[in-house]
């Protein structure tokens, strides 16, 4: 599938900073699960300390084998990306879930979050920019709000691609979702 084809099936999951994106894409992905689709892919569950982000888990939302990705503590080996430092392995990990997604021909390939680093050519950025030519039929990523604009330009991804999370009940992103994954495979 030519790239052009497949951003045409990237939706950008957005809302605010700890605005409830990953919460959101987590009951997405079970309403679609329901509907027999198959969804691969991340979400980054955020924890908290005093009230503060202070770290991300990474899940995998086949296995749910969790690992954990940044922390605002110090780590040995990790590396510093603005105030969290990031496991390494991490994204070592993500890329075998995503290759596995694309081996297994999954309907649904879920990426929580692109930001910054993406945006700066780092994190997920490869693993995003393999994907643009992939078979997949429908991708997830959740972007925040103000970083919305600059995925959209980068990656090319049309308005009508954009689900807020505040103007959209999943049960009608659902639909829409399933309605793609379907005029993709058959």
């Amino acid at each position: 599938m030519s790239g052009a084809k497949q951003k045409q099936n990237i939706f950008l999951i957005t809302g605010d900073i700890q605005g409830g994106k990953t919460s959101y894409l987590s009951e997405l992905v079970d309403v679609l699960k329901k509907r027999s689709l198959s969804v691969g892919g991340f979400l980054a569950p955020g924890s908290f300390k005093s009230g503060e982000r202070s770290g991300f888990k990474l899940l995998n939302l086949k296995t749910g084998v969790e690992m954990s990705m940044a922390s605002t503590e110090e780590t040995d080996a990790w590396e510093k990306f603005r105030r969290f430092w990031f496991n390494p392995d991490a994204f070592i990990q993500g890329r075998k879930w995503i290759q596995a997604c694309l081996e297994q021909q999954t309907d649904i390939v879920v990426i929580d979050e692109v930001g910054p680093m993406e945006i700066e050519g780092r994190g997920w950025f490869e693993t995003l920019e393999s994907l643009l030519g992939s078979s997949v039929p429908v991708q997830l990523w959740s972007v925040r709000e103000n970083l919305t604009s600059e995925v959209m330009r980068r990656w090319k991804i049309p308005d009508s691609h954009i689900i807020h999370i505040n103007d959209a009940a999943k049960s009608q992103t659902a639909d829409l979702i399933c309605g793609r994954v379907n005029s993709r495979i058959n």
